[in-house]
Formats: structure tokens, C-alpha cells, sequence
């Protein structure tokens, strides 16, 4: 329906009675997001209370570019901050500007453009905010005297089948055909927790976790870091771990006392790690988003085919990339005492 239609729909239905709410309704149920607005509904109704009759667009005289005022631009700069949702299309309604211009406005005079909003782990309160920036600055010490002897880790859930990623799934079809469909990754389906600890040569340890099974506190002191550490050795051709630094988050099982009295023993030293900031882990920023984008819409039969594939896909990233996702780290924790605290990622000044 035009808008013009949409004009005649409101001064029939004003003149049968209607309130501008229930016009405004019924427009929504019948055009919805093309539907004119209820500001709109209103100004018209008023115009015909007036003894307005015309509801046809009328010529707008003059160049394009003369409607390009500071007048017009605060007005279209007070509708975008009453109600940021608002469409080009309803911002051409409200001030009778055309879309071309309000397209100008938005992005030459305002600097303006329209993004979706991000999501985000966590509401961070102040006190979450400032600990990010001391642990921050406590980490970039470390880091900043080199990245040897230290391991980072985290556990994560792998599914037998994963979705490709968005931009994998889209497809050029002619007009008028439909879309094909995707099958979401269901939380029910078919998954094992599978453990990473890397460092800056590559993946240390890659621990399949027994079906059936969760990672507690026991678990990580008599399993999983034994394991790990074993493997480091032998890597690195050591005979002990004493000062080996572990970089893992504040999940419970990490921060159980039977682990810290374990690293402790081990002379293991632990690495601090802000709360609520998996933007500042490595294995959440890096590791394990490369991996199941590259296990994406693949479908495996059994753990072990599951396991197989993994192993191969961290194989296959040099050795320099791992270097590099401690560049990343380092950065990240500087982008977040920059913006104090905050979660940054999205934002256009992301370092990289």
C-alpha cells in the first residue's frame, strides 16, 4: 500500500470514527513496517480536523540540495535521537523530505549510519569494569616480557554437526525463488567438551572429555593439567614446570583449592584474568571460533572422526598465527583499558 493509500485508509477511518491509535494499529497489522507512524497518523488526522482534503504528494520546489538546511538537519537529527529505530522511509514522512536527502543528511551532515545492535557476554557493572582494567594492566606486564613458558587453556563444548557461519550460507538466487534452509545447532544435540591449552609454538594439549562427564575441580588437578604439563615437557624438552606461567579464566573448577594448592606444589605460576571477559582469553577470541568455523557444516559420525578432524585443523595453523593471537591478546587488553572497562569488540577502533 502507498502512502498516499495509506492517507485515504486514515481520513476514511477518521471520518468513521476511529481514534489514531486503532488507525495506526490496523496499518501496522496491514503493512507492518511500511506502515506510516503513529506521529504521522496524528499530523494528518490534525490536517483533516483543519479542513485538509488532499492526500496526494505534493511537488516539492527548488534544487534537492536546498533542503538540506540546518533547520531540516536538526530536525532529522531530533527524530534519530527520539527514536533511533526509525526508517529513512518514516523520517521522509515526518519531514517531507525525500529519502535521498534524509539519506544525505544521515551520512554527510550527521555522519551517521545504521548497524545492528551487539550483543554482549554480560551486564558489567562499575566494579567488573575497573577490575578489567587492573587485570589488564597486570597481564600486559607480564606479557610485555615475552611470551615464553606460558600456557593458556579453556574448555569448550564441540558438536558432532555445526552450522556453516552466516556469510558461508549465503547463496545467489534468481528472483522469485526461495530461500534454502539451514538447520540451527540445537543445545540438545550430539557433543563432547573438549580442552585446549596452547602457547605460542602451538596447541600443547587437546583433552576429550568422557561422555557423561564435567569439568570440576578434581577433574582439572588429577587429569587435565597433569596431562598438559606432561606434554609441555616433552615438547619443550624439560624435566619439570617450575615457572611455567598458566593463563586459564575464573571458571570454578580453575579457582578450586585443590588446583591452586596443585600449581602451587607444581611452582606453576598463575595468571591473573578479568572477570567476565572471555573478549580477553585467547582460547574464546581465537582458538576456538577458528576451529568450528572451519568444522562448519560438516557432520560427524563419532567422537573420535570428531577428535580426528580438530587435530587437524589445529595442526594446519602455522606456528606464526599462534604467535600472533599473543599480539592479539596483548592488544586487546590494551583496547580495554582504553575504553575503561568496557567491551569493545565491534567498535570501528578495534585494534587488530
Amino acid at each position: 500500500m502507498s502512502e498516499e493509500s495509506q492517507r485515504y485508509y486514515i481520513f476514511v477511518s477518521w471520518k468513521n470514527g476511529y481514534e489514531a491509535t486503532k488507525i495506526h494499529e490496523n496499518l501496522v497489522n496491514a503493512e507492518g513496517e511500511q506502515a506510516l507512524t503513529l506521529s504521522t497518523v496524528r499530523r494528518w488526522i490534525a490536517k483533516f480536523k483543519g479542513g485538509e482534503t488532499d492526500i496526494h504528494d505534493k511537488l516539492r520546489s527548488g534544487r534537492p540540495r536546498e533542503t538540506v538546511t540546518p533547520e531540516n538537519i536538526a530536525k532529522v537529527s531530533k527524530l534519530i535521537s527520539n527514536d533511533p529505530h526509525i526508517t529513512t522511509r518514516h523520517l521522509e514522512a515526518e519531514t517531507g523530505i525525500s529519502q535521498a536527502r534524509i539519506v544525505y543528511i544521515l551520512n554527510s551532515e550527521l555522519n551517521m549510519h545504521k548497524v545492528c545492535a551487539k550483543w554482549v557476554p554480560y551486564k558489567l557493572t562499575a566494579d567488573h569494569k575497573e577490575k578489567r582494567i587492573e587485570l589488564s594492566k597486570q597481564l600486559l606486564e607480564v606479557l610485555e616480557k615475552g611470551y615464553n613458558n606460558i600456557i593458556t587453556g579453556d574448555e569448550t563444548w564441540m558438536y558432532f554437526f555445526t552450522i556453516s557461519n552466516k556469510e558461508n550460507n549465503k547463496v545467489w538466487l534468481e528472483r522469485g525463488e526461495n530461500r534454502p534452509q539451514i538447520v540451527r545447532t540445537a543445545q540438545n544435540s550430539k557433543k563432547r567438551m573438549f580442552c585446549f591449552f596452547y602457547t605460542v609454538d602451538g596447541v600443547v594439549a587437546r583433552i576429550v572429555i568422557k561422555k557423561g562427564k564435567t569439568v570440576n575441580g578434581e577433574l582439572y588437578r588429577k587429569q587435565i593439567l597433569p596431562e598438559v604439563f606432561l606434554k609441555f615437557m616433552e615438547k619443550k624438552k624439560r624435566t619439570t614446570v617450575r615457572d611455567v606461567m598458566l593463563h586459564h579464566d575464573n571458571a570454578a573448577p580453575h579457582k578450586a583449592g585443590i588446583v591452586t594448592e596443585y600449581l602451587k606444589e607444581e611452582r606453576v605460576k598463575i595468571l591473573p584474568h578479568p572477570p567476565y571477559s572471555p573478549d580477553l582469553a585467547p582460547c574464546d577470541f581465537y582458538l576456538f571460533p577458528k576451529i568450528k568455523n572451519e568444522l562448519g557444516g560438516r557432520s560427524f559420525s563419532s567422537v573420535e572422526n570428531l577428535s580426528r578432524a580438530i587435530q587437524a585443523i589445529v595442526d594446519n595453523i602455522p606456528k606464526e598465527e599462534y604467535y600472533k593471537s599473543f599480539d592479539m591478546w596483548q592488544n586487546r587488553l590494551k583496547k580495554c583499558i582504553e575504553v575503561k572497562g568496557e567491551y569493545f569488540e565491534g567498535m570501528s577502533s578495534l585494534l587488530n
